[in-house]
């Protein structure tokens, strides 16, 4: 009996560690392969990181900035000084390297949330091979940095140890994804929501509370303190977030995505002020606007309720139902010699492309739209579980429910609020992996009984 579980260990180890290689294989080929152009958030990334290592520190265009989260450019542009190259192609080999540590913390995750065998290698297999994961090891983003990050989190969260080294250590983790995605700064409040829904012991969950946002605070306050000497104000991380809630949250939005600044309704007031700023400085080294447009964002927010629910459902739309076009505009879209050919094909070898490159697509939509909806309906099957341990005192819920559920919501809520992207829902994609198997394993097992 022991020769056989030992031997079926073997066997599932073994498949673990080849589609782990073959992941790997995928990546390196990826973006040796596929040619891609960073872009608008991207190109900056890459001009911060440069610019860190030219000894520049964190500028753009000669000036200090902090419109985006610190963390990933400050890290490549660590990395660049390590390797001594600030080459694109040095950031996509990190990228790679980082994926696969995410592939290997993903798969301790699966074992330790849940028993079921066929969620853990279901999940572990689409992790690996899902379209997006290999695909965005071609963009200099903050997606595959900012997702280890996130599964690293999930990993301390639903492991048991001492917590003495436990509860500062997601801290810590927590403090370092904030500087990368500042929405995480809320993330304090999620974990420990999540503890007392599993053991029900306010005092632990307070504590983890009160411990995880002290560390993520320490963690950020030398960025919040250099923001402070070069803004003269509190600055967080970024200031981002009034100008994000400003272009999407306004009378003459109507996608709830990305509009320009001078195209959004506000008072005259507040357009002057915002006008004068902007002939002197670019929008994203232009810090003084924020206080003035996030005002004005709120207040339109409270006045039109039921326009910003709309607003705040497109942009649910858009980053879970809009398909997987992001691939072909961030990590693909350097198509000019592609071009060139096709010029010079007849027209069936033109159409046979095309028609190609449009199954292509569809079959990436597919699986986003596949795996979307079931993150989806598996948070919403959990709302009821969820209200009953609110309120029923030795009611507890487990981490296989928990953690995909309530972090399906929180992201959502966010892209509810600021702003809504297809990339948006990439930390999400193995969480929902996970909820799907999830609910095909105990449809499998009905019918089994039945």
């Amino acid at each position: 009996m022991k020769r056989n579980k030992g031997c079926k260990k073997y066997i599932e180890l073994s498949y673990v560690f080849f589609i782990f290689i073959v992941g790997l294989y995928l990546r390196i080929w990826y973006i040796n392969n596929v040619s891609t152009n960073p872009v608008f958030d991207f190109q900056t990334y890459q001009e911060i990181a440069v610019n860190i290592f030219s000894n520049l520190g964190h500028t753009w265009k000669g000036a200090p900035i902090a419109f985006q989260g610190m963390g990933y450019p400050t890290v490549l542009g660590i990395v660049y000084k390590f390797v001594g190259n600030p080459d694109v192609m040095i950031a996509k080999k990190f990228n790679v390297f980082l994926s696969m540590v995410t592939l290997v913390f993903v798969y301790f995750v699966l074992i330790k949330v849940t028993k079921r065998k066929f969620v853990i290698y279901t999940t572990y297999t689409i992790t690996v091979f899902l379209p997006n994961y290999i695909a965005y090891n071609n963009v200099i983003g903050t997606e595959v940095f900012f997702t280890l990050l996130f599964v690293m989190i999930i990993l301390v969260q639903v492991y048991d140890f001492d917590y003495r080294i436990k509860y500062p250590l997601l801290g810590i983790f927590i403090g370092v994804a904030a500087l990368t995605k500042p929405f995480l700064m809320a993330y304090p409040v999620v974990i420990a929501f999540i503890d007392w829904l599993k053991n029900k012991e306010i005092k632990k969950a307070g504590v983890l509370f009160i411990v995880t946002f002290i560390l993520m605070t320490l963690v950020m306050s030398p960025w919040t303190y250099r923001n402070y000497k070069k803004f003269g104000r509190m600055i967080p991380i970024s200031y981002n977030s009034g100008y994000v809630l400003y272009i999407n949250n306004n009378a003459y939005n109507t996608t709830g995505a990305w509009m320009p600044l001078e195209d959004v309704k506000a008072p005259q007031k507040v357009k002057k002020e915002v006008t004068s700023i902007l002939q002197k400085k670019h929008v994203k080294i232009a810090h003084e606007i924020e206080p003035i447009i996030k005002k004005q964002a709120k207040s339109w927010i409270l006045e039109n309720p039921i326009e910003f629910f709309k607003l705040g459902s497109l942009r649910i739309h858009q980053t879970f139902f809009e398909g997987a076009w992001d691939l072909d505009a961030w990590t693909s879209n350097d198509t000019q010699e592609i071009d060139e050919e096709y010029k010079k094909w007849d027209k069936e070898e033109q159409c046979f492309y095309v028609r190609n490159k449009n199954f292509s697509r569809a079959m990436k939509d597919m699986i986003i739209y596949i795996l979307n909806s079931f993150g989806i309906i598996y948070m919403l099957t959990s709302i009821k579980p969820i209200l009953v341990a609110l309120f029923k005192k030795d009611y507890k819920l487990n981490d296989e429910l928990l953690i995909p559920a309530v972090n399906t919501a929180f992201f959502m809520a966010v892209d509810f609020v600021y702003e809504g992207q297809t990339r948006y829902n990439f930390p999400l994609l193995f969480l929902f992996a996970m909820s799907m198997a999830v609910m095909i394993d105990i449809v499998m097992k009905a019918f089994q009984e039945d």
